[in-house]
């Protein structure tokens, strides 16, 4: 062997070495197994979406326990029902917290982080969220960290979208009638008064309502020329097929549940088809190999197919595993790296925090075509 040979294959173990060796030194400070925390909704009108949250955090801890872990410490879950209500995610997380969690995962419902910040405040650990609602990160708590995009980003986009790429100018808007969907609402009408468009209807349904004829003929005769969907994958079905059922041919754009599988799973391909949804990544959809293994993985294991929360919970988990690498198991300064990260590379996107614990800024615009899904653009937080 060559001296300059030699040369580099020691220096190449070194690293690997000295790499192992700050893993291990990181871990230190860990209990083994680690601990980690989750509330999200099992049961109940938004189970849906609760799911996701459980299927992205256990799909990347199987992942990274069989690789060894940390520091050959691997990771411990814990999950407790949230259901559908704010008092019971609050004492769920509540039960969580007595477990000691290094870090702690809560949903994508903004009324359940809402009703548990204070909690998050004294509990002291970092708590990652996918709660839309554009004003959960402006409570000044410094444990609350989110890892998707919130409505305030898409109360922008999707009305720039709507007038001019779609070149609509009359939006009818139609929301679920809680915080969530309210909260879009307000923030969607904003919008469009900045670009000089006002809506010709805007209605709302309740989270548990069947039946939403009421709103959709009042929409039907409005002169609308878009409908604005906001709501959750159950109660987004619902609308779709009464739309289809009342002979409504205006398009339909909203958030991602307008176009989400678990969405159209339920959904006939004419009821189904020329929706367009904005807003988080969606795996199954793209080139992105990587992200068409782990949708496909997901649904094989389980049976539901993950949608962009599934990625947002799977990748945080991923980032959780890099910043315990680097600093160990202290909760603070999880937290202070986790709030400090820049260009990390998730399955789909890229994240880099801003001062108020905001990680994700990229959006997919996306197009159903039948049953199946397209993507069709890309939209960055405040670009045009």
């Amino acid at each position: 062997m060559h001296v300059l040979q030699l040369r580099f294959l020691v220096g190449a173990v070194a690293a690997c070495a000295a790499a192992s060796g700050a893993y291990a030194q990181g871990a230190a400070s860990c209990p083994n197994p680690i601990p980690i925390a989750l509330t999200t909704p099992l049961t109940s009108g938004v189970a849906l979406l609760g799911i996701q949250a459980k299927l992205g955090v256990e799909h990347a801890i199987g992942e990274i326990n069989a690789a060894g872990g940390v520091g050959g410490k691997t990771f411990k879950l814990s999950i407790e029902d949230a259901t559908g209500s704010g008092p019971n995610a609050l004492n769920s997380m509540n039960r969580l917290m007595e477990g000691k969690p290094v870090v702690l995962f809560s949903s994508m419902i903004s009324p359940h982080i809402f009703t548990q910040n204070d909690a998050i405040k004294n509990g002291e650990t970092p708590v990652l969220v996918a709660g839309t609602n554009a004003q959960l990160m402006k409570q000044g708590n410094p444990w609350l960290i989110r890892m998707h995009v919130h409505d305030g980003q898409l109360a922008d986009a999707v009305p720039r979208y709507i007038v001019d790429t779609l070149k609509k100018s009359k939006p009818a808007i139609l929301v679920v009638a809680d915080d969530y969907g309210l909260g879009a609402s307000k923030g969607l009408q904003a919008a469009f008064d900045k670009l000089g468009v006002k809506p010709v209807a805007v209605e709302s349904y309740g989270l548990n309502d069947k039946d939403m004829t009421a709103q959709l003929t009042k929409i039907k005769t409005s002169g609308a020329d878009i409908i604005l969907l906001w709501g959750r994958p159950g109660d987004v079905a619902i609308v779709l097929k009464q739309r289809k059922a009342l002979g409504i041919e205006l398009p339909v754009i909203g958030n991602p549940s307008t176009v989400a599988a678990t969405t159209v799973a339920n959904l006939t391909p004419e009821e189904s088809d020329g929706a367009y949804g904005i807003g988080g990544m969606l795996p199954q959809v793209g080139a992105n190999q990587k992200a068409l293994a782990f949708a496909k993985d997901v649904s094989e294991r389980t049976k539901v197919p993950p949608d962009n929360f599934g990625v947002g919970y799977r990748d945080a988990m991923y980032m959780v595993k890099d910043v315990i690498e680097k600093v160990g198991c202290d909760r603070a300064k999880i937290r202070d790296s986790l709030r400090a990260l820049k260009d990390w590379q998730g399955l789909m996107i890229s994240y880099t925090a801003d001062k108020e614990g905001e990680l994700a800024h990229t959006m997919g615009i996306y197009r159903n075509k039948g049953k199946v899904t397209e993507q069709i653009g890309v939209i960055k937080a405040g670009s045009n």
